[in-house]
């Protein structure tokens, strides 16, 4: 009689023994987020919160993934396992390499840095005992995962249970998103100070629906404690002060141009801001911190890398406002914003101008007629402050510079023009009318600060005013010639590089070529405006840009919709989830070198000094 040890498994006993690893992992998956959960202040809300993430946005891909392996294998039975393994030993290999990677740079580690991790690991100043201690790891987990699968193969389970298992996912997933979002609409950090600790998870946000889904939810979010919430520090020391007096400050007024690239800052297109430079600062190479608008304000009045953003959002409730906007409400200052840009929505409301005054609404049905209105009501409010010795910060934020590019058609300067449907156009589209379109568009925004800088002329306060007179990103007509249209689709200088204009009393004018960022607006301000003696390091990523070497070479950061860049010198690294492009700044269609060591330590830390342990955290409190 012959015995069969290895006995034939169906098709479907094959896909169960694949759930059943799935699930066998979920465990694993879990103590991998454990390490890195840790970090944060948890709470019972948070561990279900947590739970539904980790069975459900990181148990899901798993289990979708085991599956369509079955798919691909049915031919080859035999090649199912090996692959299977091999899968599961990535996938969680990689969340335990990322947890202990948290606990040392105090973030997670993308395609970017797990490159250069296994290329130069000399060169970023890890011991040969790291990697070896990695590969230690490794095989723990490889022999980890061939017993889960041999131990799921043999095990006993109720009938239908890939089906339950499938369906648990999908409605923890789903519960999840929509603590989420109810959490984040009404900034309750046992939630949202959770969510920056998880590697590449992009939960939904959802004004609309947060009251509807908050109604349904068993807990009460609305009354959460948020003091004790948070993994990230910031400043990272109280700020000191010298004792100027409040009464010698200066009004502060900053203007921003949506999309205003750098190239378009010229005494034919905006001739009244060209003319502003003529008595200011202007640096002629300076980035913003973001290719789009949330990460380039953000960064401008954080002072702040945009890899930062995620955790500032998270983290609202505690910081309250950037360390700038306190310096001006402990000062007296009246603030007030102008900006129909979705402030709320896109949570810049909470994280940058909490308490103060934003107006968001204006007459018209249009951008140029919304910019109208803004404006006189700008003027109006520095007219009424010109007569009070209280001081003030005015910022206003114009949108006829977004596309599609809005003027009043009285007011065409350059022609001719086109009026284009950008989910259109291709390399054989002309840009010359798209870009004298957008040409009026600036110039018509020129003509407007124009009229606030006469009426603080004629108020007597031009000169002893701060004008700052920048943009949240550029714009890209076709530059490169590779079809990139707008904003938000790659970090060459045609969407990140931006004009800024900085009229400082006192201080005389200058061009500056060496290259700057939004980041460094802050540290300049608290320090030269309101005698900050604090270091900037304690709050800022930037550097004081009348005094520090802005000669010696340092990294920048670009933040996107969903991803970010590293800026080194002329290449850019856009990193994805599963990949990172290099570039040169100017030319997206090249080939960049490889990143400087010293440069990419120097980032390492700058993206990890404002996050600590919650023990950290109670100390420097």
């Amino acid at each position: 009689m012959t015995i069969n040890l290895h006995p034939i498994r169906t098709p479907g006993s094959r896909l169960g023994d694949l759930c059943a690893a799935v699930a066998w992992n979920l465990p694993v998956i879990g103590l991998a987020m454990g390490l890195t959960l840790r970090h944060g202040d948890l709470n019972l809300l948070g561990i279900l919160y947590a739970v539904s993430v980790v069975v459900g946005y990181y148990g899901l891909p798993l289990l979708a993934a085991l599956s369509l392996l079955f798919v691909l294998t049915l031919r080859t039975p035999r090649a199912l396992r090996p692959l299977a393994v091999a899968t599961t030993t990535i996938y969680t290999g990689f969340l335990f390499v990322d947890a202990v990677a948290y606990q040392v740079i105090k973030f997670h580690i993308d395609t970017f840095w797990l490159e250069y991790l296994f290329n130069d690991f000399k060169g970023l100043g890890l011991p040969a005992s790291t990697i070896a201690a990695a590969v230690v790891g490794l095989l723990l987990v490889i022999g980890l995962q061939i017993a889960i699968f041999h131990f799921s193969a043999r095990a006993q389970r109720p009938r239908f249970f890939g089906g339950m298992l499938a369906a648990a996912m999908v409605l923890l997933l789903a519960a999840g998103q929509i603590v989420h979002i109810v959490a984040y609409s009404q900034n309750d950090a046992r939630v949202t100070s959770l969510t920056p600790l998880f590697p590449f998870y992009l939960p939904f946000t959802s004004h609309r629906n947060a009251d509807k889904y908050g109604d349904m939810l068993p807990v009460d979010m609305r009354e959460a404690a948020q003091d004790d919430n948070t993994t990230f520090i910031y400043p990272r020391e109280p700020l000191t002060f010298d004792d100027r007096p409040v009464e010698d400050l200066p009004n502060i007024l900053v203007f921003m141009l949506e999309s205003w690239r750098h190239d378009m800052m010229d005494a034919e297109v905006s001739p009244r801001v060209f003319d502003l430079a003529q008595r200011s600062l202007v640096y002629e190479n300076h980035l913003s911190t973001g290719n789009q608008t949330t990460c380039g304000v953000f960064g401008f009045f954080y002072g702040l890398h945009a890899t930062y953003w995620a955790t500032v959002k998270a983290n609202s409730a505690s910081i309250d406002n950037p360390v700038l906007i306190d310096a001006l409400t402990d000062r007296g200052y009246d603030c007030r914003v102008f900006a129909r840009s979705h402030f709320e929505r896109h949570k810049i409301a909470d994280t940058v101008f909490r308490g103060i005054d934003i107006a968001n609404r204006f007459q018209g049905n249009s951008m140029d007629a919304w910019d109208r209105d803004l404006n006189d009501r700008l003027k109006s409010f520095i007219h009424e402050k010109s007569e009070s010795d209280e001081p003030w910060f005015a910022y206003a934020f114009y949108k006829s510079t977004h596309f599609s590019y809005s003027y009043p058609e009285s007011l065409t300067v350059f022609s001719p023009t086109a009026d284009v449907n950008m989910a259109l156009v291709n390399d054989d589209t002309p840009t010359e009318p798209i870009r004298n379109d957008y040409r009026n568009a600036v110039h018509y925004n020129d003509m407007l600060i124009g009229e606030i800088l006469d009426e603080l002329a004629a108020a007597g306060r031009l000169d002893d005013t701060v004008i700052i007179v920048t943009t949240d990103h550029g714009d890209e007509i076709n530059d490169n010639g590779a079809n990139y249209w707008g904003h938000g689709t790659n970090f060459t200088k045609w969407q990140v590089q931006v004009p800024l204009i900085m009229h400082l009393p006192g201080v005389e004018p200058g061009r500056i070529t060496a290259r700057t960022s939004h980041m460094d607006v802050v540290p300049t301000l608290l320090t030269e405006i309101f005698g900050c003696t604090t270091d900037p390091a304690a709050y800022s990523t930037g550097v004081d840009l009348l005094h520090a070497d802005l000669s010696v070479p340092r990294p920048f950061v670009i933040g996107s919709y969903v991803n970010y860049a590293y800026v080194f010198g002329d290449d850019v690294f856009a990193i994805y989830p599963l990949n990172t492009r290099k570039y040169p700044f100017d030319d997206v269609t090249g080939h960049a070198d490889r990143p400087p060591a010293d440069l990419m330590l120097q980032a390492l830390e700058q993206v990890g000094r404002f996050a600590i342990d919650p023990a950290d955290t109670k100390e420097l409190k």
